[in-house]
């Protein structure tokens, strides 16, 4: 069985090993070591990447207590590896994080009942509905246990020295306990740094509810915050050039251009409406049903086929809008023709889909016989 190196030294980034045989896994090859230091995804933790002799090491795996390295090509002998510590030190830092913000919801009655380390942020759900928790006090708490730079100590404990421990969650496998004394004690078997001030802080990005009284919570922590500050500050900023004015100002400068694109839509609609009914003024000069191809798309077919009906006629309108045949029926409320079951009939012509009721329906299919869906229903009226 492999030695475990990260478990005693997560520090440690380059090692010597030998290569005990040759797996697959995934349909890749993958490495079994005598020794490793690279951390095998578990606990929410993903798993390592670096370097094996001269094969990538694309992913860390455990399967049946082994750990099992994915490499881009086999490998064989004794081999030089080395960790992504970029990668691993980011994960060292988003996980004891975790760690920490845990501890701090947990004094809060909100226990953690899952983690996931995300590429860009990390969750926690927890055990309590999304209105009871205090978000910012438990940022706040967690953010001290940080800045009080405070030993982690990360190692195997049993016996009397185990029971003594105020362990926050029931451990799933082994001894080992990741304690940072009176913050939390929790098992686990990921990796972690040696003082908590090397988390560097945590930020609660978002919270939701997740599930029958339970909640998520989207965070990041260290380099991570740095990183999404640099380009929330780059958004921002874009967006505050866009709109001519200053960052502080862009709340206000937004709600500004949202009224005014709502007062203009409102505007536009009222214009189309006008114009919709003068359309089926014109198209009304005729007795019996309207039958009609308009432009100007759907939206404008849909306002003179109601236009129509509201006038007591029966309306079977159509237009062409990007490449498809939109279909428009409507009726004077009452009995009648079903315009649901007529358009029906038509879109089968199409090959389309809609729907509807007795009095409006509408739908859309292939343009190509148009005329002849539109022949058919004005045949059933």
């Amino acid at each position: 069985m492999t030695e475990r190196l990260y478990l005693s030294d997560p520090y440690l980034t380059s090692f010597r090993a030998r290569v005990v045989e040759m797996r697959e896994l995934d349909g890749k090859p993958a490495a079994v070591l005598d020794k490793s230091a690279f951390y095998p995804e578990g606990g929410g933790q993903p798993g390592d990447r670096g370097r094996l002799g001269g094969a990538q090491v694309i992913d860390t795996q455990e399967r049946q207590g082994e750990v099992l390295h994915l490499v881009d090509k086999p490998v064989s002998g004794e081999v030089e590896a080395e960790i992504d510590w970029v990668r691993r030190f980011d994960h060292m830092q988003q996980h004891h994080g975790q760690h920490l913000l845990s501890a701090a919801f947990d004094k809060l009655e909100a226990p953690t009942v899952s983690f996931h380390l995300g590429e860009r942020t990390c969750t926690i759900d927890l055990d309590a509905p999304l209105g009871k928790l205090d978000l910012r006090a438990a940022e706040a708490m967690a953010n001290d246990s940080i800045w009080r730079d405070l030993p982690v100590i990360a190692r195997d404990f049993t016996g009397e020295e185990r029971a003594k421990l105020p362990l926050r969650k029931e451990p799933v496998k082994g001894d080992r306990v990741v304690l940072v004394e009176g913050v939390d004690a929790s098992p686990c078997g990921g990796t972690h740094p040696r003082r908590t001030g090397e988390v560097g802080c945590i930020a609660i990005l978002k919270a939701q509810r997740w599930g029958e009284g339970k909640a998520r919570i989207e965070f990041a922590c260290g380099n991570r915050v740095v990183r999404l500050l640099r380009e929330a500050n780059e958004t921002v900023q874009q967006a505050a050039d866009a709109l001519k004015a200053a960052p502080a100002d862009l709340a206000q400068a937004a709600a500004r251009v949202a009224k005014d694109a709502y007062d203009r839509r409102k505007a536009l609609e009222a214009a189309q409406a006008d114009l919709a009914k003068l359309e089926a003024a014109q198209l009304m000069t005729k007795p019996g049903p309207v039958v009609a191809k308009v432009e100007r798309g759907a939206a404008f077919a849909r306002a003179i086929a109601q236009a129509i009906s509201s006038q007591g006629r029966i309306a079977l309108i159509a237009s062409i809008e990007d490449g498809r045949a939109h279909l428009c029926f409507a009726r004077p409320k009452g009995e009648g023709a079903a315009m649901g079951a007529l358009l029906k009939e038509a879109l089968a012509v199409l090959g389309g889909k809609g729907g509807g009721n007795p009095d409006f329906a509408q739908g859309s299919g292939d343009p190509g016989r148009l005329d002849e869906a539109l022949a058919l229903a004005a045949r059933k009226i």
